[in-house]
């Protein structure tokens, strides 16, 4: 780990990222940790794996020996230093982009180790693409809601229903430079099969009840006629939720519809 990190230290010097901290920048250095996360995923030479925040290329280096790797990156000079290295490597793909506001390139898999900052945010956008699997480091506090049940958040709510969350190790303040205020997991999920629920969910800038439509429309192969019909009994246990944007809804609301699409 002490070369990763004299390494990594070296670098923030060089390329000027003196307020890697304030931007939520920590980079993971301990090459133990990274190995196994991208060991976690058992990639194939046909994966094609998403990276959110590469950093200084850790893990890109790693899962580029084994497969694809779709890099997006949104600080400038770090992707000025991923361009320099891996520019002639065709299994490296470079994006420098949000990753909240850019189109995501076909993938399959995810080994990412994203800012702390917007992990709801790019859950909440990752549950609109098809993938079966993916590995994160997160921090502890968020781990612990999307594996349990007794949260009472809305956010891990919303995801169990989209993905299945197994924690996999902890991983130390130690093992990040500079080291976060917070102890972090490395968390496996995988994709659920397509259910009401989910595409119900994804329409969140629908009333609950058009969602709902259209998802039985989509999902049913139903008629618009045929899939009123099925809302009516859905919409009566609702009451006034069926009135309001799905994304709108709080905690106890979308337990309420949740129960509602599966009973």
């Amino acid at each position: 780990m002490a070369d990763l990190l004299d390494a990594t230290k070296t670098l923030i010097k060089d390329y000027g990222i003196n307020d890697a901290k304030i931007k939520d920048q920590i980079f993971l250095v301990d090459e133990g940790v990274l190995d196994r996360e991208v060991m976690s995923q058992n990639l194939k030479q046909s994966d094609v794996v998403l990276e959110i925040g590469p950093g200084f290329g850790y893990l890109t280096e790693r899962i580029s020996k084994l497969c694809k790797v779709v890099a997006v990156e949104t600080d400038v000079k770090l992707h000025s230093y991923l361009i320099n290295k891996y520019e002639l490597n065709e299994k490296v793909q470079l994006i420098n982009a949000d990753i909240l506001s850019t189109v995501i390139p076909k993938f399959n898999k995810i080994i990412s180790n994203p800012p702390y900052n917007i992990v709801d945010r790019i859950f909440s956008k990752l549950i609109h693409y098809d993938f079966e699997s993916g590995t994160m480091v997160l921090p502890k506090n968020i781990s612990e809601d999307l594996i349990n049940d007794a949260s009472n958040k809305k956010f891990p709510l919303v995801q169990r229903q989209f993905f299945e969350f197994s924690q996999l190790e902890v991983v130390p303040k130690e093992s990040f430079y500079p080291q976060p205020r917070v102890i972090s997991i490395m968390l496996k999920f995988s994709r659920k099969p397509k259910s009401l629920v989910q595409l119900v969910l994804k329409r969140d800038e629908m009333t609950v009840k058009n969602s709902i439509e259209r998802a039985y429309q989509d999902i049913e192969m139903q008629t618009k006629r045929e899939s009123r019909a099925s809302v009516a009994a859905i919409q009566e246990k609702l009451g006034e939720i069926g009135k309001k944007e799905v994304k709108k809804l709080d905690y106890q609301e979308i337990s309420k519809l949740i129960e509602a699409l599966q009973s």
